[in-house]
């Protein structure tokens, strides 16, 4: 396994993701939606992952796509730590607790892990 090119492309899905986020609580028609934030981020995060995934794989590595996907999501966890809690999170109320262990935030890490497994099993395996 290349893990520092896992984790490099970790980071950019982070950068992607964030881009993602700000489009939607900045955008006046997007920052209102509530609970459809999540939905419209479910679904975005598909093709970010994919990308993420596919980007990896050109390596010709063929690690276990499961694996990829928690190191690919641990490195965007540790820029949440670093940077996404601190800056935004704390400031509405949200500490780290409740960022990371809310039930929206562990279906999204499953998500996250489940698209680069499943890429991993239809394309590479």
């Amino acid at each position: 396994m290349k893990t520092l090119r896992a984790i490099l492309i970790g980071a950019l899905l982070w950068v992607l993701i964030f881009v993602e986020w700000s489009i939607m609580i900045f955008t006046p028609i997007l920052k209102d939606l509530g609970n459809w934030q999540h939905i419209i981020h479910s679904i975005v995060l598909i093709p970010i992952v994919l990308f993420g995934a596919s980007y990896y794989y050109k390596s010709k590595d063929k690690v276990n796509g499961f694996l990829l996907g928690i190191i690919m999501l641990m490195t965007t966890m540790v820029f949440d730590a670093i940077v996404t809690v601190p800056l935004l999170t704390i400031p509405q109320g949200v500490g780290y607790i409740e960022f990371f262990f809310s039930m929206l935030g562990i279906s999204f890490m499953i998500e996250f892990v489940a698209i680069s497994g499943i890429y991993w099993i239809k394309k590479i395996r």
